[in-house]
């Protein structure tokens, strides 16, 4: 007896409808494990340290510390503003965290005798996995920024609602450096290591401290030390900077009203731990490239930072004039103060092979070329850079 014969489109339709059946299960049923994720993470910052001295009774200083306090923000960076009125801690806060989210883990590698289709496919999921992470890290990278532009907006308004006792109104730049080395020793005690990447940024200084230098002599050791605007002259400049660097700073750099722009970078570079050191008029005089009694402070950390912190790096010695003519040209005249520090440096035990000097005339100034600006001018500029060996 024959079997009943089925309409092909009627045939069609069932086999269809089996097969839909089938993938429905299929969604409907777990095949197999969850798809394995992993955690993703915007590359890491060195966390660091910024103690801003500034005076809570004056805008324009704590303008400044807000804008410095956003501008350099990071995950985990420690901000400690303490007042210029005798070091009242007025707020200590803590930058978040670098923020992270699961992703799925990268395609499965291919067999060995994997065929030309699973190749393709292979490849084609790479590209898709790819684009996916470009998309989260953009979008890490955006919900990074809005966090720490919160978390510094948020640091100077504490400040100003610390109120300053009258006992506790002291100015005393010297009490403020002093109650700031407290804090890096607490830390540091704390075993909050951050080494080189501390920065003190003093923001202004009026006359009467210029004429009084600050009497610390310890306490300030790894630290970059920046003071802002300062309104004294060049010999006040070298008295200041000697001393800092005698109370342990790693670099003190002095900033004047005509190239305090820089504070930004300066304290960056800190923050960052590259370390450099501009060797300014405290060592070259008018057309000069002999190195004075002045700079041997400077010096003498220079050359520790070369044979005990870094004692493996090579070091670029960059040389710099004003824009007045010299014997010989400018360019000349860089050279030679480049190669003055360089023999200074090889007379005290460093290897010629690790340092190059080079002289750049007067590009690049750091300020403008005007009888106050060009002594600023005449500098070098020592880049230690601990990642390259000799």
């Amino acid at each position: 007896m024959r079997a009943p014969c089925v309409p092909g489109s009627v045939g069609f339709r069932v086999l269809i409808g089996a097969v839909l059946l089938g993938i429905s299960s299929c969604r409907l049923t777990p095949s197999g494990p969850p798809q394995a994720t992993r955690a993703l993470f915007l590359p890491p910052s060195q966390a660091g340290v910024l103690i801003i001295i500034a005076d809570p009774n004056s805008g324009s200083a704590m303008r400044a510390t807000a804008a410095l306090v956003a501008a350099t923000a990071r995950p985990d960076e420690r901000v400690i503003v303490l007042s210029y009125q005798g070091g009242t801690t007025l707020v200590s806060s803590q930058a978040p965290a670098s923020p992270s989210i699961l992703v799925p883990a990268p395609p499965v590698s291919l067999r060995l005798q994997a065929t030309s289709f699973e190749k393709a496919r292979y490849a084609r999921a790479v590209r898709q996995y790819r684009n996916a992470i470009l998309r989260d890290l953009a979008s890490l990278r955006s919900r990074q920024r809005e966090e720490l532009a919160s978390w510094a907006k948020s640091v100077v308004p504490k400040a100003g609602a610390r109120p300053i006792l009258q006992s506790e109104q002291n100015l005393s730049l010297s009490i403020a450096l002093s109650a700031a080395a407290s804090q890096l020793f607490s830390l540091r005690q704390a075993g909050l290591g951050y080494g080189a990447r501390t920065v003190i940024a003093v923001m202004g200084v009026n006359g009467a401290a210029v004429r009084s230098p600050p009497s610390l002599t310890t306490g300030l050791q790894g630290s970059a030390v920046v003071v802002d605007n300062f309104p004294g002259s060049l010999d006040e400049q070298a008295a200041w900077q000697s001393i800092l660097m005698q109370g342990g700073a790693v670099r003190a750099v002095i900033l004047t009203p005509t190239n305090d722009d820089q504070l930004l970078s300066v304290v960056q570079q800190g923050l960052d731990g590259a370390v450099t050191d501009t060797l300014t008029s405290v060592l070259f005089g008018l057309g000069r490239f002999e190195l004075r009694a002045a700079a041997l402070s400077q010096m003498r950390k220079l050359l520790y930072l070369l044979t005990v912190t870094y004692p493996q790096a090579t070091v670029t010695i960059n040389g710099y004039t004003d824009n007045l003519p010299a014997p010989g040209g400018n360019l000349q005249l860089s050279l030679l103060r480049a190669q003055a520090v360089e023999a200074w440096l090889v007379s005290h035990g460093v290897a010629a092979g690790r340092l190059q000097a080079f002289g750049y005339g007067d590009t690049d100034p750091v300020a403008p070329n005007t009888s106050d600006g060009q002594p600023l001018n005449r500098r070098v500029l020592v880049v230690i850079d601990p990642a390259v060996s000799s």
